[in-house]
């Protein structure tokens, strides 16, 4: 392909997202019915080439009206960030080298680049002594990553014997933790039965009390305590763990001590918010994902460390390396050989922003919840979850005349009728056993206006909700 062509292409398909991306009163969440999108689907197999209009033709037919608008500001649902088109640029030029850091010498700068920004992370979120660590796809795979490395610092002898070997190993967090650490537990060998999750208070943070008591049970049981995990801004709410007083349960007990800050530790940069994040530096791990609020596009998540244990102490006659000493080798420490350019993006991301602008942003998304929460407390059936130091918040429709039974079928059908609505898209989840509606904020582009109109939208919702509810009694 001669390379004004490639540029021709280039300016065709900036026209057909230019075109859809101002188009009015564009949906957020475009479709929720599979049977729908498979239907617009085409099933047959391309034999032959097609020219890139027809190719563009279909696929505006096709794919992009069933393309979600997650960059938008009416996009509140899951903590994806919003990404940023700097970071699209990045992703078109990784792409178009193709570069893949199998190893180092296939590419060079892929191995070295990731090194260095690493260590900009690590400097970023105030721990610059954590300047060792890989980069993975998401949150689930570095917390996986980090939970590997424990065991290859503490039971090196693993990498040969197996899980079967060591002893009963417990790891403890509390239970608003991600998911990603049950899957870490069965993907590891670990097993589940073998994870704590202790309670929290009403601020969903760790009960520590609750944490030395089970610790005390496993040790008088025979079993290994083996891992801490604090989270630095949860899932569901946004809760920072007294991370330094988990730091000091760590050191007592001698266990790993890692910290999951995949979403929550850029906010470490805020004065107002500096002191909850004490202790993150006395963490043997942590992990941090720049796709979410650092606002670089997928897939960008990152683990930190002081010192990064070699974990395989093998490798095929094909993967020989020549200079071990000075060249380094991630396929030594993870489970990719294959594995792309996600430096790129994040090197684009920072330069081009700069961390100080990036804390504004952060700033500015935890102003605009708390500006959410304030409008919604207005509404006389919207009850607001006090607890929200980040950028979460959770909400739910309650009305003390009703049954418990009837706010509760109230809340769940909200949440089916949004993503019918498409408007706008956020989720629920469910707080002390009753379900309740959660919105994240982590685009740089949201402004009061559009906080005014996802209040709109909101009540409307509930209002209909009402409606239907009271045709049912």
């Amino acid at each position: 392909m001669e390379s004004t062509q490639l540029k021709n292409y280039l300016d065709q398909v900036w026209d057909l997202l230019e075109t859809d991306l101002r188009e009015e009163n564009r949906r957020t969440l475009k479709s929720n019915d599979p049977e729908t999108i498979k239907k617009a689907l085409s099933f047959t197999l391309p034999e032959q080439n097609e020219p890139l209009a027809q190719i563009l033709e279909e696929f505006k037919h096709q794919l992009l009206p069933y393309l979600n608008h997650n960059t938008s500001p009416n996009y509140g649902a899951y903590i994806t960030g919003s990404g940023n088109k700097i970071g699209a640029l990045a992703e078109f030029i990784k792409a178009y080298y193709n570069q893949n850091a199998l190893k180092w010498n296939n590419s060079p700068i892929a191995s070295e680049l990731e090194q260095l920004v690493i260590k900009w992370i690590a400097s970023f979120c105030l721990v610059p002594n954590h300047s060792k660590g890989v980069l993975t796809s998401g949150g689930s795979m570095s917390n996986l990553m980090a939970i590997h490395f424990a065991l290859a610092s503490k039971y090196p002898e693993r990498e040969v014997e197996g899980v079967k070997m060591l002893p009963k190993l417990t790891i403890y967090c509390s239970d608003q933790t991600h998911s990603s650490v049950d899957r870490a537990m069965v993907f590891l060998g670990l097993g589940r039965n073998y994870l704590r999750k202790i309670p929290v208070n009403d601020q969903y943070q760790i009960n520590t009390k609750d944490l030395i008591h089970t610790i005390k049970i496993d040790l008088s049981n025979g079993f290994r305590p083996f891992l801490l995990i604090g989270n630095a801004g949860t899932t569901n709410t946004g809760s920072i763990d007294p991370l330094n007083e988990l730091s000091k349960v760590a050191e007592a007990y001698e266990l790993w001590y890692h910290i999951d800050g995949a979403y929550g530790l850029p906010a470490v940069r805020l004065d107002s918010l500096k002191d909850q994040f004490c202790g993150l530096e006395k963490a043997d791990s942590v992990i941090i994902n720049p796709h979410k609020w650092m606002y670089v596009p997928f897939e960008a998540s990152c683990v930190l460390v002081r010192k990064i244990p070699q974990a395989i102490h093998f490798s095929p006659d094909y993967l020989f390396t020549e200079h071990p000493s000075t060249r380094w080798e991630s396929s030594n420490h993870t489970i990719e050989l294959s594995k792309e350019f996600r430096a790129l993006k994040i090197w684009f991301t920072m330069k081009y922003y700069g961390a100080n602008q990036l804390t504004k942003f952060v700033d500015q998304d935890i102003r605009l919840v708390s500006y959410l929460a304030k409008l919604l407390k207005q509404h006389p059936s919207i009850s607001v979850e006090p607890s929200h130091p980040l950028s979460i918040l959770c909400f739910r429709y309650f009305n003390p005349a009703l049954e418990e039974m009837e706010n509760e079928r109230i809340n769940i059908q909200a949440i089916r009728i949004i993503e019918f609505d498409g408007r706008i898209f956020i989720t629920g989840t469910k707080l002390k056993g009753k379900t309740h509606l959660r919105v994240y904020f982590g685009n740089p582009e949201r402004t009061k206006k559009d906080v005014d109109f996802m209040v709109k939208v909101i009540g409307e919702i509930f209002e209909k909700c009402e409606v239907e509810n009271y045709r049912t009694m």
